[in-house]
């Protein structure tokens, strides 16, 4: 969502282009373990905490955010009623949620003035799955862009597949399609949900039960361009400890970047 980048949460998204591979269903292991930590550097890390009944309830980023070392680092927190989502706050803002059939509907978004900033609608199925997030702005954006949607598809052993762009300028304007991201293929080991679900607010639904090993993006000429690939190492309950991500196809070359993870 692009409320996303208003409050400064910044996340990196992995894309792709050829086929999509199907895997057999991998065999979870029987330790739970909930994240605490993704790191890739002395400044730069993602901290999670939980509540005792599983739910997320603070996350914290920091990351270099200027070739001079400058650090920024920001906070949300997760109110719930029991197990539900209510309410998302950050330092310049925060997002309230409103459910549908016992499934989030409406999410609304606020500054820290009480301004309504945007507001997403939700499309979830019945395998309580999200296909669906439509975003339309009350303040316009530096591109006046009036909403935007991504599509979400998933394959048989419940691991995201693509991922599909799409904004209008006007809401009477047809939606325009701008790339699509396609994941080629996973591993068979238990990925990290708030990894990913953070990225839209949204703890508790899992976009993905492996980790990807490659993804590429394909522009709205059928163009495939940047691919992002993967490498784990994981611990013996199957869990990841290491991920090494390559950025490839790009004009200039990307130097690797490791991330490692430690758990509650």
């Amino acid at each position: 969502m692009k409320y996303i980048s208003w409050l400064l949460i910044a996340g990196i998204t992995v894309l792709s282009c050829s086929k999509p591979i199907e895997v057999p269903p991998s065999n979870f292991p029987v330790v739970v373990k909930k994240i605490k930590e993704i790191r890739n550097g002395t400044n730069d890390f993602r901290a999670y905490t939980f509540h005792a009944n599983g739910s997320l309830q603070t996350y914290t980023a920091q990351f270099t955010s200027r070739p001079d070392g400058a650090i920024t680092q920001y906070s949300l927190s997760f109110q719930y009623d029991q197990k539900r989502l209510l309410k998302m706050q950050a330092a310049n803002g925060y997002s309230l949620y409103y459910y549908k059939d016992g499934k989030p509907h409406i999410i609304q978004s606020y500054n820290q003035l009480n301004n309504l900033f945007a507001t997403s609608f939700l499309t979830i199925n019945e395998k309580n799955q999200v296909t669906e997030i439509v975003e339309q702005f009350k303040v316009p954006l530096s591109n006046e862009l009036a909403e935007t949607k991504t599509l979400f598809f998933y394959n048989t052993q419940d691991n995201l597949i693509r991922k599909e762009y799409y904004s209008r300028q006007r809401l009477n304007d047809p939606f325009e399609f701008h790339y699509k991201q396609l994941y080629e293929s996973y591993d068979r080991k238990v990925a990290v949900p708030e990894e990913i679900s953070t990225d839209y607010f949204l703890p508790g639904f899992v976009f993905m039960k492996n980790n990807p090993i490659k993804i590429i993006t394909v522009d709205k000429q059928g163009v495939a361009g940047r691919v992002d690939r993967f490498e784990y190492t994981y611990d013996s309950d199957g869990y990841v400890l290491t991920k090494k991500h390559f950025v490839e196809n790009m004009p200039n070359p990307v130097i690797p970047i490791t991330f490692s993870y430690t758990y509650w």
